[in-house]
């Protein structure tokens, strides 16, 4: 029993034809009948609207529309041949450069450590980051990837949410020690606040429990600032109280370098954005290898950067 067929490309019917110069020779190179090869040209003649072989001719010739058709198909042939090779080839080793990028703090926080295991990875991948506090839009940038906060809204970038990581409250034991730990928003009223300011956001600090909602004004003896790094540096030397992403402090909670309080309360602040991070890059991007291995790989780091973990 004959085997079922594969569906015939007309151009690839032209191209044989163009080769072996008749029907017969060209239907027994490819398997087929010299009549199902004539429908076929006969078909695409009539979506061309103009004739492509010249049928009484012996041996059989292309007109000059259809050599024109024959060397766009040959081109054609040529592109998907070539972007099968560079697709077994980044499945083996991914290469090119990939831009990429962030603000500042999600830069040293996260990518510093993150980009050093994945070039390691992939060694033959250049990688390019830029590190902004301003949302750049990746098509204007010449950007392969971008990493926000929020999705974008504009229909020709692609969204990816990388995941959700809360914010703590975080001090040092030693600061806890000296200064007591809170045990409601209110109580941060008598503690040293460090306050990140970026205006014209609010950089009031909100509190959520249940149906309890908690507006606080951080005050104190504490540190106002709009650097990230300067903030946690003098939390670090147990200066005072600064909300934290998970995945800035992670592994300093899990070493007990650092401890969080109020953790039975949500802390929201316009000033700090949205808890999920999402990766954003132009539609036109979409499936590339080396992109879809940087958003795989660190939705893995950021994983492995939560306290429970």
């Amino acid at each position: 029993m004959r085997a079922m067929a594969h569906p015939l490309n007309p151009l690839a019917v032209l191209l044989e034809l163009e080769r072996t110069g008749g029907l017969r020779a060209a239907a027994s190179r490819m398997d087929r009948t010299p009549s199902a090869l004539s429908k076929l040209v006969q078909s695409l003649e009539l979506q061309a609207g103009v004739a492509l072989v010249e049928h009484g001719s012996k041996p059989l010739r292309l007109t000059e529309a259809g050599r024109a058709y024959a060397e766009a198909a040959r081109q054609m042939r040529e592109h998907l041949a070539a972007a099968q090779d560079q697709a077994a080839q980044l499945k083996r080793q991914l290469g090119g450069t990939l831009r990429v990028s962030a603000s500042y703090l999600l830069g040293h926080a996260v990518l510093a450590d993150f980009v050093v295991s994945f070039r390691r990875r992939h060694p033959q991948l250049a990688i390019d980051i830029v590190l902004s506090d301003e949302d750049l839009d990746p098509l204007r940038e010449n950007l392969d990837l971008v990493l926000r906060h929020e999705p974008s809204r504009d229909s020709s970038l692609i969204g990816r949410e990388l995941g959700s990581n809360r914010v703590r409250v975080c001090g040092t034991p030693d600061y806890f020690q000296r200064h007591g730990r809170p045990r409601t928003p209110a109580d941060l009223a008598q503690q040293r606040c460090l306050v990140f300011r970026c205006e014209p956001l609010d950089a009031r600090w909100h509190f959520h429990q249940g149906t309890e909602q908690v507006c606080v004004v951080p005050a104190g003896a504490g540190l106002t600032a709009n650097s990230d790094e300067l903030l946690l540096a003098s939390l670090r030397a147990g200066e005072g109280l600064l909300p934290c992403f998970d995945w800035v402090v992670g592994r300093e909670l899990a070493a007990g370098t650092l401890q969080s309080c109020l953790d039975d309360w949500r802390f929201e602040s316009e000033a700090f954005g949205a808890p999920e991070l999402w990766a954003v890059y132009p539609r036109g991007k979409r499936g590339r290898p080396k992109i879809t291995a940087f958003i795989d790989g660190l939705i893995e780091h950021l994983a492995q950067l939560r306290p429970a973990a």
